[in-house]
């Protein structure tokens, strides 16, 4: 696989469209406040940055939203409140 940088436009790719980190390795991506959000330029859709004044990673979906994440030991299923869960099933026939 080779990786282009290319300068004038900022841009890093791969040959195979995908970019893999070593298995041991790590991403690291912006961090900056949410009033620099403003000031980063990157409001756009798929943008993905850390928001340093609510330690929470957050994306771009025509506004910023957190990543969720959970703690050790957390399932979905525990954040899940089956009272206000509410399903139809539609039969064919």
């Amino acid at each position: 696989m080779a990786i282009h940088l290319n300068h004038q436009t900022n841009n890093i790719s791969s040959s195979s469209q995908v970019l893999t980190v070593d298995q041991n390795g790590a991403i690291i991506v912006p961090i900056g406040t949410t009033s620099g959000r403003a000031q980063t330029g990157v409001a756009t859709n798929g943008s993905l940055r850390y928001n340093s004044d609510n330690d929470n990673l957050e994306h771009y979906n025509g506004a910023w939203q957190h990543v969720v994440s959970l703690p050790d030991g957390v399932t979905l299923q525990d954040k899940i409140d089956e009272t206000s869960i509410a399903f139809a099933i539609a039969l064919g026939g």
